[in-house]
C-alpha cells in the first residue's frame, strides 16, 4: 500500500511553476508545484488534517510529518467494520508501544491520490480514542520539497529543476535557511539543531503536535529546575501507546532557530525522552511560513507574525476565528477555553453558545458533553440521541459508550443497552482502562474485582482509576434504582477524590 501511495504522487501533473529568487543559477532554475493538499483544524485538540476518504466514506487524516509511515486508526478501522489482522510487531510514542496491525482496505485517498485494494497498517493504541480515522505520515509528506503555510492552510510539494544554488523561499528573499543534521532516526523528517538558554538542542518539525514540546532531560540541561515557582503542570501528554507522561509549562529565557531569537518562550515540558529533544508543533508553525527542502537537505523559515508558542491555555485569537467561520471542533474547544478563566467577557457569555452550535454540527464530543448533561437533568430521550451520536462517531471511547449505557438503563431499555455495550467490546482489541468499568457494567466482573484492577499501577493512575471506578459504581446503582448503594459510593468518592479529582481538559472535550 506504501509503494503505491508513493507512487501516484510520483506520477502527479506538473501544474505549476514558480520561479524562486536566486542567487547565481536563476535563469536554469525551475520549481515545479506537484500537488497541494488543503488543511483543516479539526479534533479535540485542533490538529491539522485534511480530508480524504476510506473505501468511499469521507474520512478525516492527520497531517503528521512526525509520524513514521501512513496508516490507519482505531477509530477509521471500527468505523468501516474493517478486517483485521495481527502483525506481532510494535510502534513507539510519547505513551510507549502501540500494537501495529494490518487492516483490509478497497479504496484509500488522501488529497488528490488514490490507491487500490490492499492491507494498511492500523495502530490500536491511543491516550484518548483518535477523532481522525487515518494519519499520513512523514514518508509520504516529504517525498519531494514541502512547503506549510497555515496563514493561507495550504500544504504544497515541489519539485526543483537545477535549482541547487538557488534560494527556494520564492515568497521572502530574506528567509533563513538552517541545515538538516545527520539523522539517526529512520523518518525522513530531518532533524536539525536550535538554541535553549544557550544549549544546544536537536529538533525537528512535528504538523501532527499541537503545541511545542522539550523532553524533560533536555529542558533540565537547559536549567529548568523541577522547582521551579513558573513551572505550571497542566496535566498528561497522551500520543501513540496507552501510557499517559507529565506535562509542564515553562519560561525560557531564549528560544533561538537560525537567526530568530524568542525571548520568554512559553514552552510545553514533557517527561519523555525520545530521539530529538524538541518537537516544533503547530503553534510555532502558525507564526512561520516554512519549505523543507529536501532536494536541498535543508529548511527555509520565514516569521510571518503572532506568537511562536502557547501551549492552549486562554482562548486564543485563531481559535475564535475558527469558531467563528463554522469549525465545529473550534467551538467545541472555544466554549471550554471560554469558562476556564483568561478569557474575554464577551466570549465566556458566548460558551454556552459555542456548545450548542458544536453540538448542532456534529460535534461529537460537545454531543457527548450535552447528551450527558441532558440524561443528569432527566431529558432522557434528547439525551440518548446526542450520546448514540457521539458513540457512533467515536467507536473506541468507552466514556461515550458507557454513558449511553447508563442512559439505555435509565430509559428502561435494558436489552438495548446491554447489546450495543456488548458490540462495543467485542469490537475492540483493547482491553485496557476503562474495558473493566464496562465488563462490571455487564456483570463480567464484581465490584471487588473492578476496584482491584483500578489500584494497579503507579500512584496518580491508581488514584484517578479507583476515582473514576466509584463514580461509575455509583451511577450503574443509581441508573437501576438502587438509591442505597448509589448514596453509599457517592459519598466513598467524595471522601477520597473531591478534594483534588478535577477533570482534565481532555477528559471534558
Amino acid at each position: 500500500m506504501k509503494s503505491t501511495l508513493l507512487s501516484a504522487f510520483a506520477a502527479l501533473v506538473l501544474c505549476t511553476a514558480v520561479a524562486p529568487t536566486a542567487r547565481a543559477e536563476a535563469p536554469a532554475c525551475r520549481y515545479l508545484q506537484v500537488g497541494m493538499l488543503p488543511l483543516h483544524y479539526s479534533g479535540q485538540e485542533l490538529a491539522l488534517s485534511t480530508e480524504g476518504s476510506i473505501n468511499g466514506t469521507p474520512a478525516t487524516m492527520l497531517v503528521d510529518t512526525g509520524a513514521f509511515d501512513t496508516l490507519l486508526t482505531k477509530t477509521g478501522a471500527e468505523r468501516r467494520k474493517l478486517s483485521m489482522r495481527a502483525t506481532g510487531h510494535y510502534a513507539k510514542g510519547i505513551g510507549g508501544d502501540a500494537a501495529i496491525y494490518l487492516a483490509r482496505v478497497d479504496a484509500f485517498t488522501a488529497g488528490p491520490l488514490q490507491t487500490g485494494r490492499g492491507w494498511m497498517p492500523m495502530l490500536a493504541d491511543f491516550g484518548d480514542p483518535p477523532a481522525y480515522d487515518a494519519i499520513i505520515g512523514a514518508p509520504f509528506l516529504l517525498q519531494t520539497d514541502m512547503e506549510l503555510s497555515l496563514a493561507t492552510k495550504k500544504m504544497r510539494f515541489f519539485q526543483p529543476s537545477n535549482c541547487s544554488g538557488a534560494s527556494l523561499a520564492y515568497w521572502d528573499e530574506a528567509a533563513m535557511e538552517i541545515p538538516f543534521e545527520a539523522n539517526l532516526d529512520q523518518s525522513p523528517n530531518p532533524q536539525f539543531s536550535v538554541l535553549v538558554n544557550g544549549k544546544k538542542m536537536r529538533a525537528m518539525i512535528d504538523t501532527g503536535a499541537a503545541s511545542t514540546v522539550i523532553g524533560l532531560a533536555a529542558a533540565q540541561r537547559a536549567g529548568l529546575r523541577l522547582d521551579a515557582p513558573d513551572l505550571t503542570r497542566l496535566g498528561d501528554s497522551i500520543g501513540i501507546g496507552a501510557r499517559r507522561v507529565t506535562h509542564w509549562s515553562t519560561s525560557f529565557a531564549t528560544f533561538q532557530i537560525g537567526d530568530e531569537i524568542v525571548r520568554n518562550a512559553q514552552v510545553g515540558v514533557i517527561d519523555w525522552k525520545g530521539h530529538v529533544d524538541i518537537l516544533l508543533g503547530a503553534d510555532f508553525l502558525r507564526a512561520h511560513r516554512v519549505l523543507i527542502a529536501m532536494s536541498q537537505q535543508k529548511i527555509y523559515l520565514s516569521y510571518v507574525g503572532g506568537e511562536p508558542f502557547g501551549q492552549r491555555r486562554k482562548l486564543e485569537p485563531w481559535i475564535v476565528e475558527e469558531a467563528e467561520a463554522g469549525n465545529h471542533d473550534a467551538q467545541m474547544l472555544a466554549a471550554y477555553l471560554a469558562t476556564q478563566g483568561g478569557a474575554a467577557p464577551g466570549d465566556a457569555a458566548r460558551s454556552s453558545g459555542w456548545l450548542e452550535k458544536a453540538t448542532l454540527g456534529g460535534n461529537p464530543s460537545a454531543n457527548l458533553m450535552t447528551g450527558h448533561a441532558l440524561v443528569q437533568q432527566g431529558f432522557l430521550e434528547q439525551g440518548i440521541v446526542r450520546l448514540r451520536h457521539a458513540a457512533d462517531k467515536l467507536p473506541s471511547n468507552r466514556k461515550a459508550a458507557m454513558w449511553l449505557y447508563l442512559a439505555r438503563i435509565r430509559n428502561k431499555q435494558a436489552d438495548l443497552a446491554r447489546t450495543e455495550l456488548a458490540a462495543n467490546l467485542a469490537r475492540s482489541q483493547n482491553q485496557a482502562w476503562p474495558a473493566p468499568v464496562a465488563d462490571f457494567f455487564l456483570g463480567k466482573m464484581t465490584a471487588e474485582s473492578l476496584l482491584k484492577q483500578a489500584a494497579a499501577g503507579d500512584g496518580e493512575r491508581a488514584r484517578k482509576q479507583t476515582c473514576e471506578a466509584l463514580s461509575a459504581m455509583s451511577d450503574w446503582h443509581g441508573a437501576h434504582g438502587e438509591a442505597g448503594p448509589a448514596a453509599a459510593l457517592s459519598a466513598r468518592f467524595e471522601a477520597q477524590c473531591a478534594p483534588s479529582h478535577a477533570p482534565s481538559q481532555r477528559a471534558l472535550q
